[in-house]
């Protein structure tokens, strides 16, 4: 659990208009500004491991089928032509 782990202080600089957002969501959830953005770093740290497995599982595939590169954007294109015209 987030509440759990030692913790360490740091200081980081925002825009003001983030730090306005910031604050809108913390008192919309009755959370401090440091609660928000320890939620929201660990979200975005849990997507890019997410990502970067999705990245990996793409890459195998790729190699399992014999994709290169230079031929994904070409496949993904056609790919997205089909599926328009059976709308």
């Amino acid at each position: 659990m987030i509440t759990e782990m030692k913790k360490r202080t740091m200081s980081i600089s925002l825009p003001e208009r983030l730090v306005e957002a910031l604050d809108r969501r913390a008192e919309a959830e009755a959370r401090s500004r440091s609660e928000v953005i320890r939620v929201a770093v660990l979200s975005y740290l849990q997507w890019w491991g997410e990502w970067r497995k999705l990245q990996a599982y793409g890459r195998r595939q790729a190699k399992r089928l014999g994709i290169r590169p230079q031929r994904l954007e070409r496949l993904i294109a056609e790919v997205r032509s089909e599926r328009s015209h059976h709308r």
